[in-house]
């Protein structure tokens, strides 16, 4: 019921894709730390425009839409262990959705740790987010992301 209300509060925010300009308050950046013999972090870093929110990964049903991080099927690699997420965290009672929440203010990273495998070129997903401020939401967002490999 709250994400069919979130849905509503996107449709009602006033803002029309034709007479005003896209709002971009989430700029992503993609990298690659070497962590050890064969194994990679993949750094998926979120930089958070000033008044906007990001939501976690950890949410409960009927809010609004967690960040997501999807990876295309790939035999060349393994996913370890969960994504970690950090940043500056703000944690409670959420006046938009009605229920405590976490959500990240101006910059939040999400690490993913995987084993690499021979011959590992790429690891290739999506990023889903949603980005809120005080008074409005943007509709669920999804990403691309690449993450390349040399020999």
């Amino acid at each position: 019921m709250k994400k069919l209300y979130a849905i509503l509060l996107f449709a009602l925010s006033g803002v029309s894709a034709s007479a005003q300009p896209v709002e971009t308050p989430v700029q992503w950046s993609f990298t690659v730390e070497k962590a050890g013999e064969g194994l990679y972090d993949l750094l998926f870093t979120a930089d958070i425009a000033p008044g906007w929110y990001l939501y976690s990964q950890h949410l409960g049903e009927d809010g609004p839409i967690p960040t997501t991080i999807g990876f295309y099927e790939n035999q060349d690699y393994e996913l370890l262990g969960t994504t970690e997420e950090d940043g500056p965290k703000v944690e409670g009672m959420d006046a938009l959705f009605g229920m405590h929440i976490v959500k990240y203010k101006k910059q939040a990273t999400f690490t993913q740790r995987i084993q690499a495998g021979e011959g590992l070129q790429k690891v290739a997903g999506y990023v889903e987010f949603m980005t809120c401020d005080e008074e409005k939401c943007l509709p669920p967002t999804e990403i691309e992301f690449t993450f390349s490999f040399k020999e």
